[in-house]
């Protein structure tokens, strides 16, 4: 079964919004070896996202059906953890903390999270710190925990002035932690240029490729 045909299947439970059958069959394609979890992450989970449609006009109804699948995305997460921590003992920590979030007004953490878990895979000691994170409490991370590297997450376009915002502060004051962008937010070029940061991660690939750089 390829990428695609298990991608459809696990289509049809996220439609009927079938919790149960969603988080068993994505579990199983681990547990049988069908897919690592890089795999799953990139070719399942998060088109499952990305591509969402609705299939009724009601905006109202729309945006519930979304959440509700977000649910169960996370649900799917949160789940897979476990199969990370038995990876761990085979992976070669490359000595880079990371600290992963979304910045004030941005919702949207799927994405971050999942960031967090394959940065985990690629040997970083990564943290995600959370969902709507207020200017204040960035810093205050920035201190307690001394990373060499911030992951902003940003999915929504209007979030680009907060998150321009808090990277002048990081720069300001923390100006040896190199700032990570990623997010839907910075497929647009103009929005990405208004922005101080070191590496843009614009897809799951390009994170082995960062953990390759920067383990030399």
């Amino acid at each position: 079964m390829n990428h695609e045909n298990i991608y459809d299947h696990f289509l049809t439970y996220l439609k009927k919004e079938d919790k149960k059958q969603s988080v068993l069959f994505a579990l199983s394609l681990l547990e049988e070896e069908k897919l690592s979890i890089e795999d799953l992450y990139k070719h399942i989970l998060a088109p499952s996202l990305i591509f969402f449609e609705c299939d009724v006009n009601d905006e109202d109804i729309c945006i519930w059906k979304e959440h509700t699948r977000t649910s169960i995305i996370r649900t799917i997460i949160e789940a897979v953890y476990p199969y990370i921590v038995k990876r761990l003992e085979k992976i070669k920590p490359i000595g880079k903390k990371v600290v992963v979030l979304t910045p004030a007004f941005e919702y949207h953490e799927i994405g971050a999270i999942m960031v967090s878990h394959l940065m985990v895979l690629q040997g970083f000691d990564a943290t995600y710190i959370g969902a709507n994170t207020p200017k204040q409490d960035i810093i205050s991370a920035l201190r307690a925990y001394h990373p060499d590297y911030i992951a902003l997450s940003v999915t929504n376009p209007y979030n680009i002035v907060v998150t321009q915002q808090i990277c002048d502060e990081i720069k300001k004051f923390f100006p040896e932690i190199k700032i990570i962008l990623g997010g839907q937010a910075f497929n647009d070029q103009a929005a990405l240029s208004s922005v101080k940061y070191d590496y843009l991660l614009s897809d799951f690939d390009a994170i082995k490729q960062f953990a390759d750089e920067v383990s030399v």
